[in-house]
């Protein structure tokens, strides 16, 4: 039995069935489909007749939450799970992954590992140094559909060659964890620009002392796809970070006509106070494309939390979040401190910063 917990498109858990159906086994693979932020749901799995259980995750908040009786071989790996350190063996590594007959869209990566050593990600730890992994044309198999889950594809020598391939076989694809736009030059993008791109081009923005020089990036990518919202910005929000930089970043984003996708660390959804709740409704309104861009922040409040009853946002008398507010709201970093229209901050004190990518 092949048990993925939480992961929407398991590349270990569908080698390994590949693998074990070749062998002549019979395989069962179940989907969870365990979220990242903490939840209550847990199971317990009775394995009575499987020779082997196998029990994957990526999330630490969903570790322990699978419990296996009545089978001797158990193991358990993925970057969140009890032994975060198991591989694959070689011999499964090396398959190509079990997809479903009515699965029409190629997963995988072209390469592994990132040149980046960003503090909150685990890549660098679990994937080392970036490196070539498969080819283009081995991701993409026979599929006319592709996801790229590569973590630093425009870092890589052969990135642009790749992207000539699948403009050629115009192959719908995307590359779901987002690109490097301090890597972004005429000649990638031009490429970038030429495939049938599936969504928006995602990018990040994980720090507000970053505006000055996405701004002037963002001009440069723009020429080359001037679509408005269809660039989108990872916005990452740490416990340490003033609520008002992180207001400053989705201002910035909308401003330019750029899709924010807030990513909240997990100490800070654990924290459990009113900031935790205001970043709840922030994330709300900014991973909701739809909602996002027709109405602002205070809008988005009024039909969220109606009769007045907020959870720890702000709003200036035009409505929307304003830097002043959140700058003035964040000043004492352990208490409430209400704003003219009411509403409440409450700084998160926690130091534990903790992402799971």
């Amino acid at each position: 039995m092949l048990v993925n917990v939480d992961c929407r498109w398991n590349l270990a858990i569908r080698r390994m069935r590949t693998y074990y159906e070749a062998q002549g086994c019979e395989v069962d693979m179940r989907d969870l489909g365990y979220g990242f932020y903490p939840h209550s749901k847990s199971c317990v799995i009775d394995a009575a007749g499987y020779e082997l259980v196998a029990v994957s995750n990526i999330f630490e908040t969903n570790a322990y939450r699978v419990e296996v009786v009545n089978c001797e071989n158990v193991v358990y790996g993925g970057v969140g799970s009890r032994d975060g350190t198991r591989m694959l063996p070689p011999e499964i590594e090396a398959c190509e992954p079990w997809y479903g007959p009515e699965e029409d869209t190629a997963h995988g990566f072209i390469t592994r590992g990132c040149i980046r050593n960003c503090y909150f990600c685990k890549v660098p730890k679990h994937e080392g140094a970036l490196r070539p992994y498969r080819s283009v044309e081995e991701v993409v198999g026979g599929f006319k559909k592709a996801v790229f889950m590569d973590n630093n594809i425009l870092a890589w020598g052969g990135a642009e060659d790749a992207m000539d391939w699948l403009a050629e076989h115009r192959i719908s694809c995307e590359f779901n964890q987002g690109l490097d736009i301090r890597l972004v030059t005429e000649s990638n993008l031009e490429r970038l620009a030429a495939l049938n791109y599936r969504g928006e081009y995602a990018f990040a923005l994980d720090d507000a002392r970053m505006i000055p020089f996405v701004e002037k990036r963002l001009g440069l990518v723009k020429r080359y796809i001037p679509k408005p919202w269809k660039l989108k910005f990872f916005v990452y929000v740490g416990p340490k970070m003033a609520p008002e930089e992180t207001v400053r970043r989705v201002e910035f984003l909308k401003e330019h006509e750029c899709l924010p996708y807030v990513m909240r660390d997990i100490a800070v959804y654990r924290a459990g106070n009113d900031l935790s709740n205001f970043y709840t409704d922030l994330a709300a309104w900014c991973n909701q494309p739809g909602l996002f861009k027709k109405m602002d922040f205070g809008e988005f409040l009024d039909k969220r939390h109606p009769r007045n009853q907020r959870r720890g946002g702000c709003r200036s008398r035009s409505g929307t979040a304003t830097r002043s507010d959140a700058r003035r709201a964040g000043a004492r970093r352990r208490g409430c401190l209400k704003t003219s229209t009411g509403m409440a901050f409450a700084a998160n004190a926690s130091s534990d910063e903790e992402k799971e990518d």
